[in-house]
């Protein structure tokens, strides 16, 4: 039923639009918070912490030597119903964020690359508690594929963000006419 190879281009596709997205917010803005409910810096935590839970903790379960390439507060910080705080002291630095998002992303790549596609159909691991299922797909190839849906959702609220905070919209197009290549 799941595509492994399709599941990997919409995650590296996606992902690459995302930083096209991130990279053109000034460090400096990323804590506004214009509507006053989010942030772009929560916001890139977030989707860090979601490509961490839905990649790899409910396909593979978690694992001691995570912590390499995701810190333990993320799931308190930008986690399933966490709050997010106007406090730019309360996070961590935008540079560390997209090391962190770079990382997960890394270690998802890596390890779906070498999982077998029949998993896929496996059910998904989840946790006890809150996490005990997800009612939006019950198997490891569906947890993949959430990734991506998920990311986008949240590059659309980056890009109201970006814009309320007053920068132009992205002219994609005219930067690939122009030869902008989106790797």
């Amino acid at each position: 039923m799941f595509d492994k190879e399709r599941i990997i281009y919409q995650l590296e596709r996606t992902r690459v639009l995302s930083l096209q997205l991130i990279e053109r917010i000034p460090h400096d803005k990323w804590f506004e918070m214009p509507t006053g409910i989010q942030h772009v810096g929560w916001n890139v935590g977030h989707i860090a912490t979601a490509e961490y839970f839905l990649g790899l903790v409910f396909t593979r379960g978690q694992k001691d030597e995570d912590s390499r390439f995701i810190p333990e507060n993320y799931g308190e910080l930008f986690g399933y119903n966490s709050v997010v705080l106007p406090d730019p002291e309360a996070y961590p630095s935008p540079t560390e964020m997209i090391d962190t998002l770079e990382a997960v992303h890394h270690q998802v790549l890596t390890e779906v690359r070498d999982m077998p596609a029949t998993s896929l159909d496996e059910p998904c691991l989840f946790l006890e508690g809150e996490f005990d299922h997800h009612p939006i797909f019950e198997r490891k190839g569906g947890a993949l594929e959430w990734i991506a849906y998920h990311e986008h959702m949240h590059m659309g609220i980056i890009g109201l963000l970006r814009r309320e905070i007053g920068d132009p919209p992205i002219q994609y197009f005219q930067e690939s006419r122009e030869g902008k290549r989106f790797k």
